[in-house]
């Protein structure tokens, strides 16, 4: 194994320093207090004798085992997604939230300001969220606080909130532009043109060039990659020239290459986290490092990050990461003018299924040229097919909780508690019939490629 720290922009002194200090805390939690006992750094050889911290082993720390503060002192709990396991929890300050929302706001000033409105999408059990909150309250700018999983602000609210304000920023996960800009064009609004948003920030799943390209044009705005997880909060941003920066002022990252040259995971220490610091964590992450200086001028890091190694496709002898995957789908969508694409992966395939929104390009093509040697299918179908426009926009009527329904007034007639809850409304036939239509026609690919996966099998029927 080959450690390769990536080059500080700070002096070596105060960054050993802030290392040791990170160790110190670290072991006021029950995750480090016995395995960091009596270490100190003075020097970058004492920091390659630290051991390297696991995802098993903070699930195994249990609830609290993470955090290094009284409980007096959080003021935020939070959990992974557990998209690749079992969740990990984290306890954070206020200082904690206030430093990586000062350093998004700082690497980011022309986005975030007085004036400046954010429709927040993000999902509120996610950091990012709270620190676009954050950020507005501490003179970023003004937030709309509508989490995308939320019934009360639907996808149809959200778009028409970002209409109705002009907002000029969307802040959410990369697949949100993709649903509003379907919803916006069913509603006969170009994002581009109709709607003031200028910036896209985006972070929680892979945003490989090709699905940025596709976003900047169908928007017309600006794309922000951002780069975190629930236990590092902020690890980095994307500056004009596209590169993804590592935020040194708030971690220290390594970068662990294996001795046959396979995979690259990033490990990262959290000097900027007091609630539930990192020492040397394996995030799983597997990167690419961008060499030479950046055209922005920022001496900071750049890197790409491919995803996790545990979701690494083996196909056709060629190892893909979600980042490939999503790049040469997003590439073939374009091809034919559309950003909604779903890809299936077969025992001896990639499947790529694509609304076709009547461009002229070829998909195979634009596959092959990201994928060459890896087989690949590109299916077209209907607009709708993959992304129900209609079903997200009848999405249910949410009203505050109540208990008293006055029948005596004009209005709904209330029975249940539920009924003063949710209003769920009632389809047309017409959207019956094109509902029933789209579940039939996916139900017959699906058992087509299902009987193909057993005749693929050894002794398949």
């Amino acid at each position: 194994m080959q450690v390769l720290p990536l080059l500080p922009t700070v002096a070596d002194a105060d960054l050993l320093g802030a290392l040791d200090a990170t160790l110190v805390r670290a072991r006021g939690s029950a995750l480090y207090r016995d395995r960091l006992a009596g270490m100190r750094i003075g020097t970058f050889d004492d920091w390659a004798r630290v051991p390297i911290t696991s995802r098993g082993e903070l699930r195994a720390a249990g609830l609290h085992g993470l955090r290094a503060v009284p409980l007096e002192r959080v003021c935020h709990y939070g959990e992974s997604s557990g998209t690749t396991g079992a969740t990990n929890a984290i306890w954070l300050t206020a200082a904690d939230l206030e430093r990586s929302a000062d350093a998004i706001r700082a690497r980011h000033a022309d986005v975030f300001g007085p004036g400046r409105i954010v429709l927040n999408r993000f999902p509120f059990m996610a950091a990012p969220a709270h620190l676009m909150q954050l950020i507005a309250q501490r003179g970023g700018g003004v937030a709309i606080p509508g989490g995308n999983i939320n019934w009360d602000v639907p996808f149809p609210r959200a778009l028409e909130l970002a209409h109705r304000t002009g907002a000029h920023v969307l802040a959410s996960m990369p697949l949100e532009p993709v649903v509003l800009g379907e919803i916006a064009r069913a509603r006969n609004l170009d994002p581009a043109t109709d709607l003031a948003v200028d910036t896209l920030f985006l972070g929680g799943s892979p945003l490989p060039p090709a699905m940025q390209r596709r976003l900047a044009k169908t928007w017309r705005a600006r794309v922000i990659e951002l780069y975190g997880s629930t236990e590092t909060m902020l690890l980095g941003t994307s500056c004009e020239a596209g590169t993804l920066h590592l935020e040194t002022s708030l971690a220290y990252c390594e970068v662990v290459e294996t001795e046959s040259g396979g995979d690259a995971h990033l490990i990262v220490t959290t000097i900027g986290i007091e609630g539930s610091p990192l020492v040397r964590f394996d995030t799983g992450d597997v990167v690419r490092l961008l060499g030479g200086p950046c055209r922005c001028g920022d001496r900071r890091p750049g890197i790409v990050v491919l995803g996790r190694a545990a979701e690494a496709l083996e196909l056709a002898g060629r190892r893909l990461y979600p980042y490939e995957v999503v790049d040469a789908a997003a590439a073939a969508a374009d091809a034919l003018d559309s950003s909604v694409f779903f890809v299936v992966v077969l025992a001896d395939r990639l499947l790529v299924r694509i609304e076709d929104a009547g461009g002229g390009g070829d998909p195979a093509a634009a596959l092959a040229g990201r994928l060459g040697g890896v087989p690949c299918e590109v299916e077209r179908v209907a607009p709708g097919m993959l992304l129900d426009v209609e079903m997200l926009s009848r999405s249910p009527h949410v009203y505050k909780p109540i208990v008293v329904s006055d029948w005596r007034t004009p209005g709904r007639r209330l029975l249940t508690v539920v009924e003063g809850m949710i209003e769920w409304p009632r389809p047309t036939l017409s959207e019956g019939r094109r509902w029933l239509s789209r579940t039939l026609r996916t139900a017959r690919r699906r058992r087509q490629l299902s009987r193909e996966a057993r005749l693929a099998r050894p002794g398949g029927d």
